[in-house]
């Protein structure tokens, strides 16, 4: 495929603040958007930096779908139109919930950056997640899978979802001076997340870090600590995303009750998403995890 990979982005990110476009006509061949799922700490960081500079389309976790029930998750902006053969498309079976989407779509971040290291994980008495939104709680979700024992998750959240997990014990912090040999920072401040590994552990950066992001070479380097970045698009071919993608969906279809975790999700109109992200500025992030933008 060549050329443009989407057309008519819905929510544009413009001195600081959200706006919505009008909608557009879909070119012939190409799948209009569905609904599509917020990415909290990627599209902040979008958001701050419009306040000086470019304007930006906000997303990129959007599902388009044809009138015959097909559907994918494409990586373009939120409410956006794409072609239903971009390369990147992941597809989803048919009558799949919303719901199970935004979490496999998390998940999958996980699941790619963990998969060279399942064995380890699964060897630990417990392994550390760091952090509370929805790649903390994909990445809980994806060590569950693998066969983890326990996972502790570190986060500040009031009201965290990985709460509602089994064998999943939450702190604000790790007791006392506790060093742990896997360690999976996902919140893009990896500081603390090296401070709770032991010495020879695993630190694993799932969350993207800000350019502004510190970590120490010299802390590294004392503790021969191993990190290991964590992108999802880095060294897996698009064959490998699209089947990884599909287990984990199927995983979470077949294990996760949506109707037992109705807090996970908030839905609402894409055209009244302003609102969303004018709390999102001011630090009142809504309690789930989950944010689906549903686009008529």
């Amino acid at each position: 495929m060549t050329g443009r990979q989407h057309v008519g982005a819905r929510v544009i990110f413009r001195r600081g603040a959200a706006t919505i476009a009008p909608p557009t006509t879909v070119p012939s061949g190409w799948s209009a958007a569905r609904y599509s799922v917020v990415s909290p700490g990627t599209e902040l960081r979008r958001l701050a930096a419009t306040a000086t500079g470019d304007d930006h389309a906000a997303g990129y976790m959007t599902v388009i779908g044809t009138s015959g029930g097909e559907q994918w998750t494409v990586p373009v902006p939120h409410g956006a139109a794409a072609r239903p053969d971009d390369h990147r498309a992941l597809p989803i079976p048919a009558a799949t919930r919303p719901e199970h989407v935004a979490i496999a779509r998390f998940q999958v971040m996980a699941a790619l950056g963990l998969h060279r290291w399942a064995s380890h994980c699964r060897a630990q008495e417990a392994v550390v997640v760091v952090g509370g939104g929805p790649v903390a709680v994909g990445c809980v979700l994806e060590l569950k899978r693998l066969g983890a024992a326990h996972v502790v998750a570190v986060t500040r959240h009031p009201q965290p979802a990985a709460a509602d997990l089994p064998h999943v014990s939450v702190v604000t912090q790790p007791a006392g001076n506790a060093e742990h040999p896997v360690v999976i920072d996902c919140t893009g401040h990896p500081a603390q997340a090296l401070e709770i590994a032991a010495p020879g552990g695993l630190l694993g950066l799932l969350g993207t870090p800000t350019d502004e992001a510190r970590l120490s070479p010299a802390a590294v380097h004392r503790r021969g600590v191993a990190v290991v970045g964590m992108h999802e698009l880095a060294a897996h071919p698009d064959e490998s995303r699209r089947a990884m993608f599909q287990t984990v969906l199927q995983w979470v279809t077949t294990t996760v009750d949506i109707h037992a975790v109705p807090d996970w999700f908030t839905t609402m109109r894409g055209e009244q998403s302003d609102q969303f992200y004018t709390a999102l500025v001011s630090a009142q992030r809504p309690r789930p995890p989950f944010v689906i933008l549903e686009w008529s």
